[in-house]
Parts: structure tokens; sequence; C-alpha cells
């Protein structure tokens, strides 16, 4: 089989991939969450296989307490999660009526500069359609964390991943070595080297940006709650997953955080309280927390990460934001092998004088 016949056979194969995902992808989303724990937890299975124990009982263990874990914390965490968004949801309009009287100065200001009546038309619009669309988005989420089709759909979500994380975990190794062998032999080392690189960017971006939103989430909470503000262990773990998305978690974290302040707090002091929270959260976060703990070495930028996921959203679901930035990880791999490949290549450096010389002959001979 020619080159040509070969690269044709992979990208054919790898459409067909692809499509087979997205014809499926109604039932992928406990497979792939299963894969995706088993591949968390290979690093501690091995640890555990260095001091004797064998794979089998090291998997057993870690995937009994981790999902014994995430259920603990789905069943106290929801009913809470629930109560309070039901409570900012009966408190919005109030909220907006409160944020309308404390702007009042600066609409008082702005309205030397525009007319009364459009004035008039926007404090009612802001106060009457935002109220009515926020209290209906929270009022949606709450009823999402009750509905029987939802639960239901967790429920099979937590009795199909902790099968097949396991049996992913136990065998990683010979699922390892089985792909391992199916490598053609003469592109083995460059497709192992791209392997490991693609497994260091993964696991480097997921074990760090993962501590960083665990700590985000912790200090916010900790922090509003000592600053007095309404919601505050709802606000802060919801900065925290979404510190995920770079700043877009910290702006909605930010507007929802100012926009509480502002209808419960009757002074600035308190609302400069809750923004300063903010920059010293952002400060810690830019020039402590991601440098130390993420990197520039996994060579993920903002823009991509956010593209990422919202490409991911829109094509799969829930499932595609799972998966869009270890995706991402490895696209972004593979784009800098192929780059690199292409910076040395004869179509980014000209024809050596081998092939000069050749031309020139093959030039002159039709001549």
């Amino acid at each position: 089989m020619t080159l040509q016949r070969q690269t044709w056979l992979w990208i054919g194969l790898g459409a067909a991939f692809v499509v087979s995902l997205y014809l499926l992808k109604g039932i992928l989303l406990p497979f792939l969450t299963g894969l995706l724990v088993a591949y968390a937890m290979n690093p501690a299975v091995r640890r555990f296989e260095k001091m004797g124990i064998s794979r089998g009982i090291g998997t057993g263990f870690m995937i009994l307490s981790f999902f014994l874990l995430i259920g603990l914390l789905l069943f106290i965490a929801i009913p809470f999660i629930q109560t309070e968004l039901l409570r900012l949801a009966a408190r919005v309009p109030q909220y907006g009526d409160r944020i309308i009287k404390a702007l009042q100065p600066i609409l008082d200001e702005v309205s030397h500069y525009v007319q009364p009546h459009d004035i008039e038309r926007l404090r009612g619009f802001a106060s009457t359609y935002m109220g009515d669309v926020i209290s209906w988005g929270i009022r949606v989420i709450a009823n999402i964390l009750t509905n029987s089709l939802a639960l239901a759909n967790l429920i099979s979500l937590i009795v199909i991943t902790p099968v097949v994380a396991f049996y992913c975990l136990r065998d990683w190794n010979k699922i390892i070595n089985a792909i391992d062998g199916w490598l053609p032999r003469a592109y083995e080392p460059a497709l192992r080297k791209i392997f490991t690189d693609i497994n260091s960017t993964i696991g480097g971006f997921a074990r760090g940006q993962s501590i960083v939103c665990l700590i985000l989430a912790v200090y916010y909470s900790i922090a509003l709650t000592l600053a007095g503000l309404d919601f505050s262990l709802v606000v802060g773990p919801v900065i925290g997953i979404m510190a995920f998305i770079p700043y877009v978690g910290a702006i909605v974290g930010f507007m929802l955080s100012i926009g509480i302040a502002m209808s419960q707090f009757s002074d600035w002091q308190s609302v400069g309280i809750i923004a300063a929270i903010f920059a010293v959260g952002q400060t810690t976060e830019a020039y402590l927390l991601i440098p130390y703990l993420v990197g520039d070495r996994i060579g993920l930028h903002p823009v991509w990460v956010i593209f990422a996921l919202l490409a991911g959203g829109v094509l799969y679901g829930f499932v595609g934001i799972l998966f869009a930035l270890p995706i991402a990880a490895a696209c972004g791999v593979l784009i800098r092998h192929a780059l690199a490949y292409y910076l040395k290549s004869p179509y980014y450096l000209g024809p050596t004088p081998k092939h000069r010389k050749k031309a020139s002959e093959t030039a002159h001979s039709t001549s």
C-alpha cells in the first residue's frame, strides 16, 4: 500500500470514528466519564502497585472511595443548592428594585443627557423583564435538580460509570499495550512521543486547573461569607467551577456578587469590600496559582480553551464540554508536532540541492 493510500485510509477511519461518536452521543456520557475517571485514577493505582498491592484491589479501593464521596456530596449538596436557588429566585425582583434605587444618583446625572422617557423605559425594562428572566432561569435550574427524568439520568450515570471506570482502570495496562502494538512500526517512536506529550499536557492541565478551581471555590466561599454576602455558599462554588473557563468564571462571579451586594447593602463601603475580595482573588489566581499550579508548559491559550468549550457544548452537549479540554490539549500537541515537521520539510525550506539538480536535469532533457 502506498503512502498516499495509507494517508487516505487513516483520514477515512478518523472521519468514521468522529461520525460514530456524533451519532452515539446520547449514550456516551457514562462510558466516557468512566474512561475519564480511570485515566485520572491510574497514577494512584500505579502507586499502589509499587507498594505491593495488586492492581485489582487498588482499583476497587479507588473506585469505591471516589464514587462514595461523589454520592455523599450529591445527596448533601443538591437539596441545599435547590433551597438556596429558590430563595435567590424569590428575591431577584426585590434585588432589581434595590439596584435601581442604588443607581438612582447615576441615573439622575445621566438624565441630563438622555430623554426622561428613555430613562423610564430603561428602568421599567431592568426591573421587570430582567428580574423575570433571571428568576425563570434559576427556577429552571432548581427544577432540574428535582426533576424525575433528570434524576433517572443521574442514577443511570452513577450506576454505569463506576462499572466502566473499574474495568477500564483494572485493564488500563492491557489497553495501553494493545494500542502500542497497533502502532505502525516505522512510525512507532514518533507516535509514542506524541502520545507521551498529549498525556503530559492533559494531565498537567487537569490536575493544576482542578486544584486552582478548588482553592478559588474555598476562598470565595469563606471571604464572601465573612463579608456578610447573601448566598455566598452558592456563589463561591459557582465561581470555582466556572474558573475552568478563563476569565468567564471571574466575570460572571464578579457581576453576580456585585449585583447581590448592591441590592443587599445600603452603603458603598460594603460593595467595595466585595470588589476588593475579587481583586485579591484574581491577583492571586493570575500571579500565583496559575503560574505555579498550571504553568505555561501545557500550551493551552485561554482563547483556545474558550473556543474548545463552546464548540464541544454545541456539538455534543455536556459530553462535549466534559471532553473539550482533553481534546483541545491533544489537538494542540498534534498541531505543534505537525508544525515542527512542516518547518523541517522541503515545503517550507524549499527543494534541497539534490532535488534542484534533478529538476534542472529534467528541464534540460525536455528542452
